[in-house]
């Protein structure tokens, strides 16, 4: 495979992820091309009139005029068209790569290395942005300036051969522009993306981070950091735009040398005096757009360093694999077993034969030192991730259970619901950020107000970004509001009542001894443990609950849903 085809494999590969857009990229194609040899048409005639009513003084015949108007109307409706095409498919371009990268972040963040986001988040904003220019008009021009090359060589041939070889050796010095300085040109194009996209990533990370910036006093390293960084871009843009200086130079003059080689060649051919005119625009119409294109392959580096880093974040590997055949829930109340899990970071294992039994109704709670693996035990019993080794079981209130795996991520979903010590909430208002389809503000404002916040916020209420304008314990409330208005049939949770005081946190384990759903919840808060059914103490060695606690598990899933 040639250098020129590997270097353009980020691009085309890209193709692929575009589904419907590929038609409106060449609909998009065939526009750009009739425009631009309309374009061509009318400077030929324009001038050949020219050279007529210089030379021989005569005024062009009416079918003349008719003729040229028509281009000329031609030309603007495919102008408009080119136009109003072009930036709708880039806007949709755009729009179907975000979609794609999104799905693909669905599928494989979080990943168990609890990598960095801001470099995900710059390519969907930055890189993509790169590329929807490129699908929806580079593409186009690149093929047009080879069809308007070819009609013109062919019309020149027709018409004067020897004028076709000087423009096709014109033609010839004008490409050879393009692999000249290409490595140099690959090289700064990667160094410009990485840098920009360094810095995208570093600003992504502060905006995430305001508060630690300003509770620490950051400012200033920040400052000094994203200066370094910028600069390093400015250096590599202002490299990589000199070499492009230079090579526009060397384009120019061979469209010069092209258009003096042809006026040598009419004259020395004795092409009569009022033809010379338009046989110079035809070459010269034949040249300049494969200039231009040239000068945007001498641009293609750095689109397809931004391909390739598309690329690579679409071939994240998934979080989840499904190794077993779909298998619908249980009926009825849900259960969760896990038997002999292992799960680890790198090298460090976190659970190593872990066992773990929640009856079907039953309330249980997960306590333990900091690092036993209680916050995995709640990822992998949410399936954000899957266990290196063991299997985790949803149980219905009979004999019968399925492999967590084997469910319907929708139909997982809809069953269980979990709220983490540091989840998210949308900008937006109370309704948008915790309400479901089927949600009534009625429901909205009673669970508000068994949480102590309906004297806070409304269904209407604005949360502000990331519910900045609410306390820490505000928005676990909020966060544990929205799972229990899904009415999920298992409910985990992770430190429900950390950031709560005592009076806020009996609310909160008042609530929850109302819940029929069976209840997984991790605390160092003994008043929250002590409201439960049981307590399960994970522990760094095993991470395993006991044998008293198993066989308390066992006992209590004959009676769980009675009792409750």
């Amino acid at each position: 495979m040639t250098d020129t085809t590997a270097s353009a494999r980020p691009l085309t590969g890209l193709l692929g992820h575009l589904g419907g857009e590929r038609r409106a990229i060449a609909a998009t194609i065939v526009l750009v091309t009739v425009s631009q040899v309309c374009l061509g048409a009318i400077s030929v005639l324009l001038a050949a009139a020219v050279g007529n009513a210089v030379v021989l003084r005569n005024a062009p015949p009416g079918w003349f005029w008719a003729v040229l108007g028509s281009l000329v109307v031609l030309r603007a409706l495919l102008t408009w068209g080119e136009m109003d095409a072009s930036h709708a498919l880039a806007f949709r371009v755009l729009a179907r790569l975000r979609m794609t990268l999104f799905d693909r972040y669905a599928v494989a963040l979080p990943s168990r290395h609890r990598e960095n986001v801001g470099r995900a988040a710059s390519t969907a904003m930055t890189d993509t942005e790169r590329l929807e220019f490129f699908y929806a008009h580079t593409v186009a021009q690149l093929v047009a300036a080879a069809v308007n090359a070819l009609l013109g060589l062919i019309l020149l041939a027709v018409v004067e051969p020897l004028l076709a070889l000087v423009t096709l050796t014109g033609l010839a010095l004008v490409l050879t522009t393009v692999p000249l300085g290409r490595r140099r040109l690959e090289a700064l194009g990667g160094e410009l993306v990485g840098a920009t996209s360094a810095l995208s990533d570093r600003v992504v990370d502060v905006l995430g981070g305001l508060r630690e910036v300003l509770g620490y006093g950051l400012h200033e390293p920040i400052r000094r950091q994203l200066r370094e960084t910028g600069a390093e871009a400015a250096r590599a843009a202002g490299r990589l735009e000199t070499t492009h200086r230079l090579l526009a130079g060397a384009r120019e003059a061979a469209v010069t040398l092209v258009g003096a080689g042809v006026l040598v060649g009419v004259i020395g051919r004795g092409v009569a005096a009022e033809h010379v005119a338009a046989l110079v625009v035809l070459a010269l119409a034949t040249v300049a757009p494969a200039a231009d294109a040239a000068a945007t392959c001498a641009r293609l580096p750095v689109l397809r360093a931004a391909a390739a880093r598309v690329g690579e974040e679409l071939t994240r590997p998934p979080a989840l694999t499904r190794d077993t055949p779909l298998a619908p829930l249980p009926e009825g109340p849900l259960g969760l077993r896990m038997r002999a899990v292992g799960f680890g970071y790198d090298e460090r294992r976190v659970l190593d034969g872990f066992d773990l039994t929640v009856a079907p109704g039953e309330h249980v709670g997960l306590r333990g030192p900091s690092g036993a693996g209680k916050s995995t035990v709640v990822a992998l019993a949410s399936r954000l991730w899957d266990p290196d080794t063991g299997t985790v079981e949803l149980v219905g209130p009979g004999a019968g259970s399925v492999p967590i795996s084997a469910v319907d991520d929708g139909a997982l979903r809809a069953a269980l619901a979990t709220v983490e010590q540091d989840g998210a909430l949308f900008s937006g208002t109370v309704r948008e950020a915790v309400a479901h389809t089927s949600t009534t503000d009625a429901e909205i404002e009673d669970l508000l107000a068994r949480l102590g916040l309906a004297e806070v916020i409304t269904p209407a209420s604005h949360i502000g970004e990331g519910g900045l304008r609410l306390s820490g314990g505000q928005r676990a409330r909020l966060r544990l509001a929205r799972a229990v208005l899904q009415r999920p049939r298992i409910l985990i949770l992770d430190e429900p009542t950390a950031d709560l005081d005592e009076t806020t946190a009996r609310q909160v384990t008042d609530l929850l001894a109302t819940l029929p759903s069976t209840m997984l919840v991790v605390s160092h808060r003994q008043r929250t443990l002590a409201a439960l059914d049981r307590v399960v103490d994970v522990t760094s060695s095993t991470g395993s609950e006991g044998p008293e606690n198993a066989a308390r598990a066992r006992n209590h899933a004959g009676h769980a849903v009675r009792e409750r």
